[in-house]
């Protein structure tokens, strides 16, 4: 690729002419970045990423990002289509929105494919199989192949039964996220080499750590001393608590888990020895991811791209990893649904905000900042019906002044068998219905509501809920409304 290095104007409005490539980089579980963290300040929140926190000093970190849906499949099909889950009506690992919203509904990267990007994914972008249609083929300008790397039953980080290992990728062959790390630089080696500067590109890449099973390179774990290892402050739930709120599965399906005879019950925790590995586990699983996107940085560096490509990093939700006693994900707690989003635009200001922005803002955010025709907005009547729309907001405003007020909440949701637990996070609190939904229909009835409030003032790990008590009760019904009001009263006051 024969492309000059280019800049943006202050007002981020790229230059006539020239389109920018994005190197699109998701990753599984990921719970947010806390930048320069030492082990004394907090042994079960250390992490070391060296190479996402020289990124996060070149970028714009938003640590106050969320989920519509903390799991991946209905997560990632919010995000890639820029829509929310009751539109994409995909809330489990199967359902296709191709198929429950609209065939010809455009995703992220099938944007840019469609004004003349030269797309392609390897490794995890869409949830696999049905869900979409092994990764989507709409999407990319080639076929997907072998990209994906699931892996089977003898693939050192497939798991099988163990919910962590330590290998030596000499003597087992590469891990998974390895596979994925080198194809992705074969290819931003090709494009380098045979694109011309009319057809720039979108990559995708998608990395699967620190999603159990913890299965990477021994060397990442040796970075962490097993008398370095904490655990959480809250192994509890919630006090007042209903309990449709919690969950604990997943991780109990690995038989080194099930051993300890740890069920995921409100209030059951798991064995400490055994949590303390699980903890190992997922910090040795994040610096080795924080390696491989060193290794896809380092290399857009190389290849003499850094300038001309917008990068974007994001998790599809995050990961209790012991909090209030449970593991995983699949709740409604905000350390269910918070998971950074780091992005890179060549020309703007490197920031870190904790203004709310939601997960579904991605798709109109990289159209505005990559100067594609405007997305607009879906329609309240029939979403899902219109091809090319969005229900997220483009983020650009903050990318340009991460000062500026943005979002006053954002929208999360999940189901449990026919209750689902529609939330609202603003800077100061959370708000969650747990409510009747007909999962036929898809048609929410407000009756019969069960109430979570949690005070992130004085309460930020969310250990008490303040909705049952009298003293809160206009607050309760305040936001209960706002809640029914949804995303839509949110973005009409940007």
């Amino acid at each position: 690729m024969k492309i000059a290095a280019i800049s943006l104007l202050s007002s981020l409005t790229p230059i006539i002419g020239a389109k920018m490539n994005v190197l699109f980089i998701a990753n599984d579980d990921l719970r947010p970045m806390i930048p320069g963290m030492k082990p004394e300040d907090s042994p079960y929140d250390f992490m070391v990423t060296p190479n996402l926190d020289k990124f996060i000093a070149e970028s714009t970190t938003f640590t106050n990002a969320h989920v519509q849906f903390a799991e991946c499949g209905p997560s990632r099909a919010s995000i890639l289509f820029g829509r929310r889950p009751d539109t994409t009506q995909v809330y489990d690992l199967y359902n296709n929105p191709r198929e429950t919203m609209n065939l010809n509904a455009k995703t992220i990267p099938e944007l840019f494919k469609d004004e003349g990007y030269y797309t392609v994914g390897v490794g995890k972008i869409f949830h696999d199989g049905h869900s979409s249609n092994n990764s989507d083929p709409n999407s990319w300008s080639v076929d997907y192949g072998d990209d994906y790397f699931m892996g089977s039953d003898d693939y050192p980080s497939y798991g099988g039964s163990k919910s962590w290992m330590a290998v030596d990728e000499e003597k087992t062959g590469q891990v998974q996220d390895s596979t994925v790390r080198d194809r992705a630089v074969e290819h931003l080696t090709n494009f380098s080499r045979d694109l011309s500067e009319e057809e720039p590109f979108f990559l995708a890449v998608g990395l699967r750590k620190p999603h159990l099973p913890f299965i990477v390179p021994q060397e990442f774990y040796d970075i962490y001393p097993k008398e370095f290892i904490g655990l959480t402050p809250n192994n509890y739930a919630p006090v007042d608590m209903p309990k449709v709120a919690y969950a604990s599965y997943e991780l109990q399906g690995y038989a080194d888990v099930a051993e300890t005879n740890f069920t995921g019950q409100v209030n059951e925790t798991l064995d400490d020895a055994k949590a303390l590995e699980e903890v190992r586990g997922y910090q040795a699983a994040v610096s080795y991811t924080d390696h491989n996107v060193g290794v896809l940085l380092d290399t857009l560096k190389d290849l003499n791209l850094w300038d001309n490509t917008i990068v974007v990093y994001w998790g599809d939700h995050g990961w209790k990893l012991g909090h209030h006693g449970a593991w995983c994900k699949h709740t409604n707690f905000r350390e269910d649904t918070n998971s950074p989003i780091i992005m890179r635009v060549p020309g703007a200001t490197p920031a870190i905000t904790d203004s709310l922005i939601e997960h579904v803002d991605l798709a109109a955010t990289l159209a505005d900042v990559a100067g594609l025709e405007t997305l607009p907005t879906c329609p309240a009547s029939n979403p899902g019906s219109v091809d090319r729309c969005t229900e997220g907001q483009s983020f650009k405003r903050l990318i340009e002044d991460p000062s500026i007020e943005w979002k006053n909440a954002s929208y999360s949701q999940y189901i449990r068998g026919k209750v689902m637990g529609y939330s609202m996070t603003t800077k100061t609190a959370r708000f969650t219905a747990w409510v009747n939904f007909d999962t036929e229909k898809n048609v929410t009835d407000w009756s019969g509501v069960q109430p979570e409030y949690y005070d992130h003032s004085s309460d930020p790990l969310e250990n008490r809920n303040l909705a049952l008590l009298d003293e809160y009760a206009d607050n309760v019904a305040l936001m209960f409304e706002q809640v029914k009001a949804g995303w839509r009263a949110t973005i009409s006051s940007l």
